[in-house]
């Protein structure tokens, strides 16, 4: 299986972790399936493109800043708590998109999406430039750097039996426009046996 592979740059991008209560919302440290798949779908309105991707480890890139943000209660017309929100800042990262017949045909070498929390604040503007073709095998051993969902897996050839060591959580899903669920799902620092375009491999000895 062949994926596309895009450099990701945006100015500030908030990919803020779901957390329930607390006054504080963490940003993640990867691009998660979720989130770059959910943008792509929307920006070219089909729901089967699969997208993961993560964050260069490269100095002057991907800088941690914080922003205050006060929800509003619309219907009292008041102003809530106060948040603190972490995002990055001059954001470049890698994003790997299943080759298949509408990506293929209809993806652009260059092209801009939204992603993430807070846009209408001003975050989330991204640019996607094509940079080349990644296969899915030969496989090799190391750290994931992404978070995929389990039932999803098999798309970016991880089989079962290659996950070694696991870390486990879980990633919205959505079902309609107003509704999801939650479905476990591998983090980033799992050890597995995968694609090497999505692992930090294993120095052998």
């Amino acid at each position: 299986m062949r994926f596309i592979e895009f450099d990701l740059y945006s100015d500030a991008l908030c990919m803020g972790e779901r957390v329930k209560g607390g006054l504080f919302r963490p940003c993640a440290k990867t691009i998660r399936y979720s989130q770059i798949s959910g943008a792509l779908r929307k920006k070219f309105g089909e729901n089967e493109i699969h997208a993961a991707g993560y964050l260069v480890e490269e100095n002057g890139y991907n800088k941690m800043d914080y922003f205050i943000y006060s929800p509003r209660d619309r219907a009292r017309a008041i102003s809530k708590v106060p948040l603190q929100i972490e995002f990055l800042t001059n954001v470049q990262g890698k994003v790997y998109v299943r080759e298949d017949e509408f990506t293929a045909k209809n993806l652009p070498d260059k092209f801009g999406i939204l992603m993430g929390a807070l846009i209408s604040k001003g975050f989330g503007s991204c640019t996607l430039t094509k940079r080349k073709f990644a296969e899915d095998k030969p496989l090799a051993l190391g750290t994931l750097r992404t978070r995929i969902p389990i039932n999803k897996l098999d798309i970016f050839g991880i089989e079962g039996s290659n996950i070694k060591r696991p870390v486990y959580g879980y990633l919205f899903e959505p079902i309609s426009l107003t509704s999801g669920m939650y479905v476990l799902s591998l983090f980033e620092g799992s050890e597995v046996v995968a694609p090497r375009f999505l692992i930090l491999e294993t120095k052998r000895r």
